[in-house]
């Protein structure tokens, strides 16, 4: 069987976006953007279509390597936790994110928010499915992947929905491959202190749950690992 190409469509929307204000939603506009330009800047060449923002609190963009998918996702959360509470807000801004894995078949002018395919088809509903304090879902070909992903994402959630904004910003340099060090003077403040937000945030099993989400999806990006009946 000839080996289709996968690509990760990232569907997601604020989390209680309808308490801000006309000024704070210009903020989370601002932020939300920043946090698209993290992608590019840990993964360069790897944002298939630009991230679109639709609705004022939506957003949807397509990456062309789905292994890379599960840390851009925590770099959005991670982006949008530090800088809304950089300006003062006292409730940590967080987002829902749906991850389909899969072929497309339709992209017209570029536009995610325009396109058909297995990936579109398993990001979309999913996001819709999402209830309580579930933040990110991620869907692939195989049944079998997905429930380890979805254990694997819960764990993701629960320390996520733990991070004060010290520690997302930590987290957020841990998956832009900062060592310590080089955080610890972006921060200017100690290494030890940088080591001792990164183990409150839960940076080595952030870590550990990344490398094995790289070894999942190999298995199904790899040559004949798709099966259309799924």
């Amino acid at each position: 069987m000839k080996k289709k190409e996968f690509y990760a469509v990232v569907t997601g929307d604020i989390v209680g976006s309808s308490r801000f204000n006309i000024n704070q939603r210009s903020d989370l506009l601002s932020v939300l953007k920043t946090s698209f330009g993290s992608i590019e800047e840990i993964f360069p060449g790897t944002i298939y279509t630009p991230f679109e923002i639709h609705r004022g609190d939506s957003f949807q963009g397509v990456l062309s390597k789905p292994e890379i998918a599960l840390p851009a996702a925590i770099a959005i959360r991670a982006g949008l936790r530090y800088g809304f509470e950089t300006k003062k807000r006292r409730k940590a801004l967080d987002a829902r994110i749906a991850v389909g894995i899969g072929s497309i078949d339709f992209l017209p002018n570029g536009r995610g928010t325009e396109g058909d395919g297995d990936a579109f088809r398993r990001s979309g509903p999913i996001l819709d499915e999402m209830k309580g304090d579930r933040r990110l879902l991620i869907r692939t070909p195989s049944k079998e992947i997905n429930a380890e992903l979805d254990t694997e994402c819960a764990l993701i959630d629960a320390l996520i929905n733990r991070w004060s904004t010290e520690q997302a910003q930590v987290i957020l340099y841990q998956v832009k491959g900062l060592t310590q060090e080089s955080a610890a003077k972006e921060l200017g403040i100690s290494q030890p202190a940088v080591r001792l937000r990164l183990q409150s945030a839960g940076g080595w099993a952030i870590e550990e749950l990344l490398k094995r989400y790289k070894d999942q999806i190999s298995k199904i990006i790899s040559p004949g690992a798709y099966n259309s009946g799924i």
